[in-house]
This record gives structure tokens, C-alpha cells and sequence, in this order.
């Protein structure tokens, strides 16, 4: 071979057949189902792999959230929790342009008709997405923990307790397996554990994974496989072909990455980039915080143990059992990134979470709750509340799968196989007409 003939192969290699920008569960997740199609992939994150939202997400798999977040109620909702710094949903008051038009384009899809109309999509790609986790969970080249054990929502009023009947009677007629427990009843499946309660409902087809640990098994896995992962490493901007129908390249401080194609799936800050292409992204940052315990701090005597992931149906905080922690996580904070947050987390969304959590689980130690062991993440989130995964008629070859918001850990083997699929021009799994991104226009 000659040494023209090298270097046309050494430049050949390095353009991978996929870029894919972010390394979270939807990176991640991306890049597996593409190297099993066969595709050379490189994952690039800004910073390291899985540290981001997905780091302390509650784990939940959720056939149960079939209610998107733009949902009958939550303007009014939103407007009298604006006026409590402790509520669980917080508005931060913005005159930012694509923050003003995000939040009318928001409250013009909280309405019934919306929710009516995209219940069953919802339902449809979170079901898909268990049957993947429960594939990827037989694998023996991927070691995560698995638990599907339900989801319990808990209920501490009667107007809470009366919402949730009508969610139960809405999955039944949907087809999940949903019930509404007495107190009794719930005592009986959660014994060890004290609540304050008046009811609950049950979801038992909804399942529950540590997500930082599934994101490293994955890595571990594909890293031995050939795909590369450049962590630290910021993508600034791209390079388009004289046709201006093509990207060519993702701009680095250190390089310039080709590929043959790019996927745009990271979070939060993906309209920051796609505003790089010409592109209007509708995705706000939701705010979310978490802490998590080797032992909950619980009074004298008392225990805090259960097997079953459960959320504090009025306060919105979830709390989730895995195998050697207990994390609580919750609040939405719309309208801030980290580089616009020079405060770090609100000590009012951590009182208003602590002071909640413990009006339904008496045990608990508030007391020995350290404000600083709080963690927190930003959550993509549309303006209907249903993700975003598809093709841009702008340019060919990028595939956007973000606007996840609260559904990226539940959603994120079947967004990576959709966006595969989309790739290599197959018929996709399911119908993407919802989840277009050119629903926006």
C-alpha cells in the first residue's frame, strides 16, 4: 500500500458513521442500537459521560405517565404555586424571547383535547421502551439492576385522592392494570414503611433501574465494542456543504469530528446548538434536585424500607428504592440553565421538598437532611410535553432526540432504537407523527 493509499484510509476511519452529540441515557442508549445496526459511532459529551440529567434521575420506567406534562390545570396550578417559593412547580419570571413564546405555546396545549389526543402515543413508546429494557436487561454483556415492582402514587387529600381515580380509570381504559389501594391495602404490600395517607393508586406494569449504573454498563459494553466516547469535550458549532443541506463536521476546541451523520440529543442544551444550524428548538430547561441515602434518616425505632418506587401524588416528589440507596428527587424549576443559575439549587425548593416528603412519611429524620448532599439536573422539556425525535427538512443527515422532559430514563432504549432506525432508513417501530419535530413548524 502506498503512503497516498494510507492516508486516504487513515482519513476514511476517522469519519465515524455517526456522531452522536450527548452522552446521557438518550446518547447513550443511541449509540448501542446504532453499533448493533453496524454503525461506526462516536459519543461526544461536554462533560463526562451519564453526569448530567440522567445522573440523578429517579429511575422510573413509567407506562403510568401517559399524561403529558402540558396537562389540563397546570397553568392555574403553575400561577398559585408562582406565589409559594416551596412549591414543587416554579416559573422563574424571564423576559427571555424563546422562554415567553415556549410558555404560551404551553398553555395553549393544556387542554383535554391534548391530552385525549396524545394518551395513547405516550402510552404506545413507553411500553415499547419496557419490552427493550427488559431485552437489554437479558443480555449478559450488560449488567444493570432491573426491578419491576410497580409504582405507587400517594395521596394525603381527598381532592389528590379523586385525581388519582381518574388517572386509574383512564389507564384501565387504556389497558394498564392500574388500581386504586386503601390504606390497609397499601400497608399489607409495603409493611416496612410508615405513610401518611389516605389512599393510593397502583401501577403494575411501571419498572425501576439505578441510572448511573445502567449508563456505565452500557459504556463499559460499547467502549470494548469500538465506540469511541470523547467526554470533556464541547461541541461550538458545525460546518455545512456548499449545498447547505449537509453538515460536514461538529466544531471542537481541540478538532473538528466528521461524520456521515449527527444526532442532536443533548438535553437541555440542545437548542443552544441547534440555533448553531439555523435551527429553532422549542426545549426549555426543567430544573430538578435529588438526594440520596446509604440509610434514610429515620426517628428512633423507626424504619424507612420498601421495594416499591412511589411518588408523593400532591407534593411531586418520587422516591426511589435501589439496591444499596434511597433517593428522593422532585420540584420543577422552568426557565434556567447552570450557566444562567449563579445561586446553585434554590434552598426554597429544598425546604419546600423536605418539608412535603414529610407530611407523608412521619418517619422521616428531617433533621438530618444536609441541604448541601443535594444534587440537581435539567430536564429537556417541550412545549406539549411529548418528546421530539425525527428529521429536520433543513439538513439530511441530523436526527433530533430530545424534549424528553421528566420521560428521558423511561424513553431512552426506545428513542436510540427509533433514531436508528431512522439512520439506516428503516420502517421505525412506531408511528413518529407526534413526536415530529416538525409539529412546531
Amino acid at each position: 500500500m502506498t503512503d497516498k493509499q494510507m492516508n486516504k484510509t487513515r482519513k476514511d476511519l476517522a469519519v465515524k458513521d455517526v456522531a452522536v452529540i450527548g452522552g446521557g441515557i438518550i446518547g447513550v442508549c443511541t449509540a448501542y442500537y446504532l453499533h448493533k445496526a453496524g454503525k461506526s459511532v462516536v459519543v461526544i459529551d461536554k462533560d463526562e459521560i451519564g453526569k448530567a440529567c440522567s445522573f440523578g434521575n429517579a429511575g422510573y420506567i413509567t407506562p403510568s405517565h401517559f399524561i403529558p406534562l402540558a396537562a389540563p390545570g397546570m397553568i392555574q396550578k403553575g400561577l398559585k404555586w408562582m406565589l409559594n417559593p416551596q412549591s414543587p412547580f416554579y416559573v422563574r419570571p424571564s423576559l427571555n424571547i424563546d422562554f415567553l413564546k415556549w410558555l404560551l405555546s404551553f398553555a395553549r396545549k393544556c387542554t383535554p383535547q391534548h391530552t385525549l389526543e396524545n394518551q395513547q402515543a405516550i402510552l404506545d413508546i413507553n411500553l415499547k421502551s419496557l419490552e427493550l429494557y427488559q431485552l437489554l436487561h437479558q443480555q449478559a454483556e450488560l449488567n444493570f439492576e432491573f426491578h419491576q415492582n410497580g409504582l405507587l402514587m400517594l395521596c394525603n387529600s381527598e381532592q389528590g385522592l379523586n385525581d388519582e381515580a381518574k388517572t386509574v380509570a383512564a389507564a384501565n381504559k387504556l389497558g394498564l392494570q392500574a388500581k386504586m389501594l386503601t390504606p390497609q391495602a397499601l400497608r399489607e404490600l409495603e409493611p416496612n414503611i410508615q405513610f401518611d395517607v389516605i389512599g393510593a393508586s397502583f401501577y403494575p406494569e411501571d419498572a425501576h433501574i439505578a441510572p448511573y449504573e445502567f449508563i456505565v454498563a452500557m459504556k463499559n459494553y460499547l467502549t470494548a465494542q469500538g465506540v469511541e466516547f470523547r467526554e470533556g469535550v464541547e461541541v461550538t458549532g458545525f460546518t455545512i456543504d456548499k449545498t447547505k443541506t449537509k453538515i460536514t463536521s461538529a466544531t471542537t476546541a481541540s478538532d473538528d469530528i466528521k461524520a456521515e451523520d449527527f444526532v442532536l440529543a443533548n438535553g437541555a442544551w440542545s437548542p443552544k446548538l441547534a440555533k448553531k444550524l439555523g435551527l429553532n428548538l422549542p426545549v426549555q430547561s426543567g430544573k430538578g434536585i435529588c438526594i440520596s441515602f446509604d440509610k434514610p434518616p429515620v426517628k428512633e425505632s423507626a424504619k424507612l424500607k420498601c421495594r416499591t418506587p412511589f411518588i408523593l401524588s400532591e407534593a411531586k416528589v418520587a422516591v426511589s428504592p435501589l439496591d444499596n440507596t434511597i433517593r428522593f428527587g422532585g420540584t420543577m424549576e422552568l426557565g434556567v440553565l447552570s450557566s444562567q443559575e449563579p445561586v446553585g439549587i434554590s434552598p426554597n425548593r429544598i425546604k419546600g421538598l423536605i418539608k412535603s416528603t414529610a407530611r407523608y412519611l412521619p418517619d422521616l429524620d428531617t433533621a438530618q437532611v444536609k441541604s448541601e448532599e443535594f444534587w440537581s439536573g435539567f430536564r429537556p422539556c417541550s412545549p406539549d410535553g411529548l418528546p421530539i425525535i425525527g428529521k429536520v427538512p433543513q439538513l439530511a443527515n441530523l436526527t433530533i432526540a430530545t424534549g424528553h422532559a421528566m420521560m428521558g430514563l423511561s424513553l431512552g432504549p426506545i428513542t436510540g432504537q427509533l433514531v436508528s432506525e431512522i439512520i439506516n432508513k428503516q420502517k421505525t417501530s412506531l408511528d413518529l407523527t407526534p413526536f415530529s419535530p416538525s409539529r412546531f413548524g
